[in-house]
């Protein structure tokens, strides 16, 4: 108030200023951003140059005819992540491998990006920063950004769930427009990969529930976002449907899928058979993904989610709510993908940040400890820290480059120099309008590679166990008479021929390693294949 004789002049409040930026928070920005182009950077030297797997032919078959009844794609159907790579494909001009790999790669540096962020709300920026550099470096998480697979952005959608469930924890005016932007969010990420809501609804429970504010407010806020999540799922689900022939055919489609998982991976259909076998595989993935980094987490695990420290302490809270719901249904239901473990590797990557830290701090109280005039200094102990983490993440990233195993560099290049050379020995020596693909591992592949050629499955697993009532499929066989105008019967995933009497089947040596068997023909002939059998007859 300013007073001037007997006149006061009432001055409003001054406008509250935003908060400067420092230069820690640029330095912070500018290395978050560095982690997100460095992801990409060293994505694309390595990514994939033909379809990777079964599915990945699946989605890209999607892209020209969408049918889950067909398998094009798989149950339960991914329909936005094939639109994505649908606008992909149309906007750049680019095949269907290469449009779903591009997708892989931008839903890893996000992941890479948003775990910096996550980490730095949790617990510090360096460990964000950290944490975010153990997931890049990933062996498991950078394999699955090189290939056409939707997995990439289970962690993609995951930490930026996670992000949002800690800036709605904060509350504010904006808590209902967070709220109902975090469910569309998980609306959305259903729509490329079925797991995102149910396994990051608690995480966004949390952050609605958790800053103060009325029953009534929350009650709203949750109305409210359950009314645009369902709006965003129906915009999806109802297209897919109808693409798939109606209701009756997709719950045909998707019903018999899940039946055969459940019944041979889930513990309801194994007993505990099923859980051990899913907790070996869940072990052998999470090695895959976090590598030496694992021993830091199972050390880190022990302590940070006792009972008594989940009460008391809210980050271990928050992450066991982002760890519980995935690890729970792999355990019990179904864990068919290393790729699925991309629920939890972004949390745990920053716990193998944050685990490194504890452990290098409990070491040094130890040495304290023994050696009260010797303990080492704090920068020390946050030196060693940071060192003990990139020694994680090069060996992680080594491993990748250079190391055997599942989905690393090795195995892409192999799969990409075996269809370049079975592809080019089929396309150059044997026509479609006088040839017979039969393959199994890679059908798919062979199907959207060479859609001229009849293909046949050299056997299928479901399908043998439906005419013999075992699971017997390696007893399988089929008879088949060489139509009238064939000459040729290729095999290029048969592996080896244990037939007795082979008649005119012979391998062909591609070079690489790389081997083919071959049948000559003529209309009339009789040719007999199964699991690792090949064989002709005249007639």
């Amino acid at each position: 108030m300013i007073e001037t004789s007997s006149v006061c002049v009432v001055l409003p409040p001054p406008l509250a200023r935003p908060a400067l930026r420092t230069a820690s928070d640029n330095r912070f920005t500018v290395a978050v951003l560095a982690l997100a182009i460095a992801t990409v950077a060293t994505r694309i030297p390595f990514r994939s140059r033909f379809l990777f797997a079964w599915d990945s032919a699946n989605f890209a078959l999607a892209l020209d005819t969408y049918n889950v009844a067909f398998h094009q794609p798989q149950p339960p159907g991914y329909p936005l992540y094939v639109g994505a790579a649908w606008l992909v494909r149309a906007a750049f001009g680019t095949d269907a491998n290469t449009s779903y790999v591009a997708l892989s790669i931008a839903a890893s540096a996000i992941a890479v990006m948003m775990s910096a962020l996550v980490g730095a709300r949790l617990f510090d920026r360096m460990t964000g920063l950290l944490g975010a550099a153990v997931l890049a470096t990933s062996g498991l998480f950078w394999g699955q950004g090189e290939v056409a697979y939707p997995y990439a952005f289970l962690a993609g959608f995951g930490t930026t769930a996670a992000w949002i469930a800690l800036r709605l924890a904060e509350g504010g005016p904006t808590t209902t427009r967070w709220a109902i932007g975090g469910a569309v969010l998980l609306a959305i990420g259903s729509g490329f990969r079925s797991e995102v809501a149910p396994f990051l609804a608690p995480l966004w429970a949390w952050g609605v529930l958790a800053p103060p504010s009325s029953w009534r407010q929350r009650a709203i806020t949750v109305g409210w976002s359950a009314i645009a999540a369902l709006t965003t799922v129906i915009a999806w689900y109802a297209p897919m449907v109808a693409l798939t022939g109606g209701p009756d055919a997709y719950a045909t489609a998707t019903g018999g899928y899940y039946a055969y998982f459940i019944q041979a991976t889930s513990g309801a259909g194994k007993q505990l058979l099923g859980v051990l076998e899913n907790l070996r595989a869940l072990v052998n993935y999470l090695y895959a993904g976090l590598g030496p980094g694992i021993v830091v987490v199972t050390l880190d695990l022990g302590t940070r989610f006792r009972p008594t420290r989940l009460v008391a302490d809210r980050t271990s809270r928050i992450l066991a709510l982002w760890l519980a719901p995935p690890a729970a249904f792999y355990l019990l239901v179904h864990l068919g993908n290393p790729g699925y473990v991309l629920t939890l590797l972004p949390a745990l990557a920053l716990l193998v940040a944050a685990g490194a830290r504890d452990l290098v701090s409990d070491v040094a109280t130890a040495l304290t400890t023994l050696m009260p005039a010797h303990g080492p200094a704090p920068t020390v102990i946050t030196r060693a820290s940071v060192a003990l983490v990139c020694a994680i993440a090069v060996a992680n990233g080594t491993l990748f480059v250079a190391g055997p195993g599942e989905g690393r560099r090795r195995e892409i290049a192999a799969i990409d120099a075996h269809f370049e050379r079975v592809l080019g020995a089929i396309r150059t020596d044997y026509p479609a309008w006088t040839s017979i693909i039969v393959s199994y591992d890679r059908s798919r592949q062979y199907r959207y590679e060479l859609p001229a050629w009849r293909h046949e499955l050299l056997f299928n697993v479901a399908v043998a166990g439906a005419v013999t009532d075992t699971n017997r499929y390696w007893e399988w066989r089929r008879r088949f008479v060489v139509p009238d105008g064939v000459e040729w019967i290729v095999f290029p995933d048969l592996g080896e021929n244990r037939a007795e009497a082979v008649g005119s089947v012979i391998p062909r040596d591609l070079g690489g390693g790389e081997v083919i068997w071959v049948a000559s023909v003529r209309g009339g002939d009789e040719v007999t294949w199964g699991y690792r059998h090949a064989a002709t007859s005249r007639r």
